[in-house]
């Protein structure tokens, strides 16, 4: 397997003075991002080597933290507006989650018209809910969520980076819990194989095109529930194609935040997250540092 490419740009611009982000320096953080990635200068052009006019694109947040800690509802805007400047329409993109809810308490409007833009709606809502057949890899079968399996033809996984009381991490391959009927039955062993195998699920594998990771605030003890003193403001946002990699970056960055604040490592705590390896030798993508060609820049 060639090598993966991982982005991380970082623009500190994009905080106003009590931490909530501006639209236009988050514009401005998400074009670079995808530029270094695609190695197309051009905005309109690297979004249409990735999306085309016609196309149904879900958006899928991490909303489990509330306002404090979930994937940005302004980065998600972005990433609309920049395939919207490719030639899709709003009513094209549905951004997704388990519950509207979950939605509404990160700060997402809801909105189930097919007739009024941008659509937002969790999978609990009426007429939605889960498929009849179950999809099967490894240990995990599961029914799937009918936004993912019926309604979109491609999706962009939209984790935020943070520490997992259980997974070691929560990131782009974690994310896809929010997919399944049972997730709950995916926990033991510290999740390995199971958020292996969940995203190696065919359908999985063939509609997730890209992952953005949200690291405008990352948290790296506590998790995956909001925890203050752990908390740090990065003004980042990582890309890949490659969510294997990516999350081997992620666990890096956390790491590191743990080092830096004196606390063990994942390893040490007995959390490291073997799912890693386990998704590289499913082929789903790279978690061998060796492997995985990383660039970050400040834009500041």
């Amino acid at each position: 397997m060639p090598k993966s490419r991982v982005i991380k740009i970082t623009n500190r611009k994009i905080y106003r003075p009590d931490k909530s982000l501006d639209e236009k320096q988050v514009g401005v953080l998400i074009d670079a991002c995808l530029q270094r990635l695609t190695d197309i200068s051009d905005t309109v052009s690297a979004w249409k080597n990735i999306v085309k006019p016609g196309e149904r694109i879900g958006i899928k947040p991490n909303c489990l933290g509330g306002k404090a800690l979930s994937s940005s509802p302004i980065i998600a805007q972005a990433l609309v507006n920049g395939m919207i400047s490719a030639g899709l329409t709003d009513s094209d993109i549905i951004i997704w989650e388990r519950t509207n809810r979950e939605l509404e308490r990160a700060g997402y409007e809801l909105n189930y018209s097919t007739n009024n833009g941008l659509r937002c709606f969790g999978t609990d809502s009426r007429g939605v809910g889960y498929g009849t057949e179950f999809h099967q890899s490894g240990q995990v079968a599961s029914l799937i969520s009918t936004i993912y399996e019926n309604m979109l033809d491609k999706n962009i996984n939209f984790p935020i980076l943070k520490d997992h009381s259980i997974a070691g991490l929560s990131g782009g391959l974690k994310n896809m819990y929010g997919l399944v009927h049972n997730p709950n039955k995916y926990h033991p062993d510290h999740c390995n194989p199971y958020a292996a195998d969940l995203s190696n699920l065919p359908i999985v594998r063939q509609k997730n095109i890209l992952t953005v990771c949200d690291l405008t605030r990352v948290q790296y003890h506590g998790g995956p529930g909001f925890q203050g003193s752990y908390l740090v403001y990065p003004g980042a946002v990582m890309m890949s194609f490659d969510p294997v990699a990516l999350d081997a970056c992620g666990y890096k960055i956390i790491d590191d935040l743990r080092v830096q604040n004196k606390m063990k490592t994942l390893r040490d705590s007995q959390r490291e997250p073997l799912w890693l390896k386990t998704a590289q030798q499913l082929g789903l993508g790279n978690a061998d540092p060796d492997r995985i060609d990383f660039y970050e820049e400040d834009i500041t």
